[in-house]
Parts: structure tokens; sequence; C-alpha cells
């Protein structure tokens, strides 16, 4: 059976589905800059990753034992190059506010070493955002000798107590319970040198979103200067992060954290799901795609904490407790949905699990695709032409041939014809 989780012109966009009125006023304002489509998209996460940092009273439990979790999403974008990526600095200036009205320094560069990383988290009490435009920076001060701090990025989506003792200096740096928050975009050939392959437990801590290769041509390049509307850009931002800087205010002051409930209904729905969800994409991508599939509920729920974060009412003391409404839980839905959409995609162009049992048909989309969609009794010229629909080269599919071969999943019944045997691929 043919899988269509990923299948061509499958609708893997998050804002477009918005209903008016469904997202926080705050989130609704400041995505409508963007033009519609991905690059609305890219901001929306952009936003959502940088609004955690003015919440930093919101917490949820989650997992059996409870653990404990704040609002910060670590968020990677991979896009071609010219396709609008800077949009998502839009989101650092909803910081400026705060910058500014209280001294802090939130931004640290993604060109860090582990030792002035640490350094940089003890001086602001584990809390921070990391930017970088290029995943390069990042995957450059990860591989360097004075970098290493990949251990540092697991430990910070879990909250995790970071420890390093620093030889030379003989100094030990203890940081408890780290909220910092990440957001990176580049390139799709920059993504291997971060994340090498499939088993790096790195990539299923990111919410992780794809720009399709094939973009419409923007005319909005050859406005006048006179017509940009970039100052009235400017302007909103200056007025929502204003109203940032106050939310900011208002629960920094406060003694008590509040905590994100879901009701009983909602519990069920997204249990629902999450089964549902399961047995999809394990057929799909196998044992590998097990840990995107757990973390990504913790994902969701940040999500759903931050959307409840910003519809409080501020002219009241900050609750000890808030449950989320139909709308954000609605909203935290869909953008979990799509997101393991886009963490598929991602997931596809990592190199495959090396250690697969010998004569085993690879479990990728594509593989199953091409498989699929050959006819019981085919020939070589048919390859041929399912795999220039499906973009795949020549010689990889030559190689998937010999390897179904081998397996006995076709039978190579004359030159250049072949038929397919009744099969169970392996997940």
């Amino acid at each position: 059976m043919t899988n269509t989780i990923l299948s061509e012109g499958a609708d893997t966009l998050i804002t477009s589905h918005f209903r008016q009125g469904q997202l926080p006023w705050q989130v609704e304002k400041a995505i409508s800059i963007a033009p519609e489509g991905e690059m609305r998209d890219m901001l929306l996460l952009s936003l959502l990753t940088n609004y955690a940092y003015a919440l930093p009273a919101m917490r949820m439990y989650h997992g059996f034992p409870h653990h404990v979790y704040g609002p910060e999403l670590m968020t990677m974008v991979l896009a071609p190059a010219a396709s609008g990526k800077g949009i998502m600095n839009y989101a650092k200036q909803l910081l400026q506010g705060i910058e500014n009205e209280y001294g802090e320094f939130i931004f640290l560069p993604a060109n860090t070493s582990s030792a002035a990383l640490m350094s940089y988290l003890q001086m602001l009490k584990g809390r921070g955002i990391m930017m970088a435009t290029e995943i390069d920076t990042l995957s450059k001060a990860l591989g360097s000798s004075t970098g290493g701090f990949s251990d540092v990025l697991r430990c910070m989506f879990e909250h995790e107590t970071i420890s390093k003792l620093r030889k030379n200096h003989e100094e030990f740096i203890e940081i408890t319970d780290p909220h910092f928050a990440v957001l990176i975009s580049g390139t799709y050939n920059q993504l291997k040198p971060l994340i090498k392959s499939r088993e790096n437990g790195l990539m299923s801590r990111f919410a992780c979103y794809v720009v399709k290769q094939t973009q419409d041509f923007d005319d909005r390049v050859w406005l006048d200067a006179e017509e940009d509307t970039v100052p009235q850009d400017i302007a909103l931002y200056e007025q929502l992060g204003h109203e940032l800087s106050l939310r900011y205010g208002w629960m920094r002051k406060a003694k008590h954290s509040c905590y994100f409930y879901l009701t009983d209904a909602q519990r069920k729905t997204i249990t629902r799901m999450f089964r549902a969800m399961y047995d999809i994409y394990r057929k799909s991508f196998g044992n590998e795609f097990d840990s995107i599939l757990k973390r990504m509920p913790v994902i969701m729920k940040r999500i759903g904490m931050i959307l409840t974060g910003l519809r409080m009412d501020m002219s009241q003391p900050l609750p000890e407790r808030m449950v989320c409404s139909e709308d954000d839980f609605e909203t935290m839905l869909l953008i979990g949905h799509k997101l393991l959409m886009h963490s598929a995609m991602m997931f596809q162009m990592l190199p495959e699990n090396k250690d697969a049992a010998p004569g085993e048909i690879g479990h990728t989309l594509i593989q199953r695709q091409f498989f699929d969609m050959l006819p019981a009794d085919f020939t070589k010229q048919d390859t041929v032409k399912q795999a220039e629909v499906l973009g795949i080269a020549k010689s990889t599919m030559e190689d998937w041939l010999k390897k179904y071969s081998q397996s006995s999943h076709i039978e190579h019944i004359a030159h250049g014809k072949y038929r397919k045997f009744d099969f169970k691929i392996v997940s």
C-alpha cells in the first residue's frame, strides 16, 4: 500500500489553516506582516520560540514520573537560498523592549565554545536564546575542539542540570534548571554536518520546518522605496514588544509559577491522535523515528503553554494554574500534526541506519513509493521511468533493484524483466 503522508502535493502549511481570531491577538498581528504561506509559517515558529523568554513563570507537568517543563522551544528551519528565511529575524525585535527595560542580555551567538557558553549560561542564570541564521555556524561550533556542547543542548531541552569542570582554571560550573531556547535556520546541505544520522537524538528535540524547493517568484522585489512597508512593520513590532515587556515584568514579579493543564477531554483527544500517528509514522519510518514521536507531545504542549501565557489578563494576579482554551488546543494540535510531517521530510534527508539487517528493504518513504508504484510485472524501462517521476538518480534505482533481487522481494525472470513477490516491508 502506498503511504501518502508526504505524497506529492501534501499540505504541509500551518498558518493557512488558522481561523481569524483563533490565535492570541499578539500572534495574529505579528504574523500579519509576512505573506501567506511558508514565510508566514517561518515567522510564526520564530515568534513562538522568542515569546517563551517573556513567559518565565509558565510551567507544565509531563510524563511519568512527572517532569516539570518550561515553555522554551528548540526550532530549526531548512530552506533553499533566497527563500525568505530573513523574516525570522523580526521575532528578535520583540524582545528588544525587555533588553532595554531590564538591561538583560538575551541572545547568544551560535559561534561559541563550550567554555564560553557555560560562562554565559552561568551569568544569565540558565536563561537565554541562541540564534543562528546559518546552521553551519552551530555545526562548526559543535564540531570544533573547543566546542562540543551537543550534550548541553540536549540537557537544555529537558531542563537538566548542566555541570562542567574546566581543567585549566580548575573551575566547576553547575547550572540547575536551565531554560534556554534555540532558533536556527539554514539550507538543506547544512543539515548533515549538524545531525549526521537518523540515530542522532538532537533532531528529535527540535521543532522542524522544511521549506519546499519550488517557490513562486516574489513580485514585491519590484516595489519602490516609498511603497516599502518596513517602517510600519517596525512600528508594529515596537508596540508588540512593549506589551511583551509588560507581560514579562508582570510574570517576573510573581512569587510562584503558573502551571499549564489540558482538560480531560483534550487529553483523550491528543492521546487518540498520537496513537494513530505513532502507527502511521512507525510503519513508514521504522524504530528510528520513535524519539521524534515521543518528544513531539512535549513540543506541542509547550506551544499550548506559550499561547496560554500570552492570553492571560495582566490586570489580575498571576494564577497558579491555567487550563488550555479550545482555540489554543486546536492550534497546538494543528501545529503538532504539521511539524511531524516536516520532521519526516527532514528525517529522510539524513543517512539511513548502516546496521540494517542484510537484504532488508530500506524503509524510507521514497523507497516504499518507488516499489509500490511498480506493477506486478515490470521491465527495466518501467523502473527508469518511475525513478524519473520520483526524482531518484538512475544509479540509486539500480542499486535498489539489485538489493530487492537479492532479498527475494522481486524475481529477475528474463533479461530486463522482473516480477514482484507478495511481501511485507520490515519496519
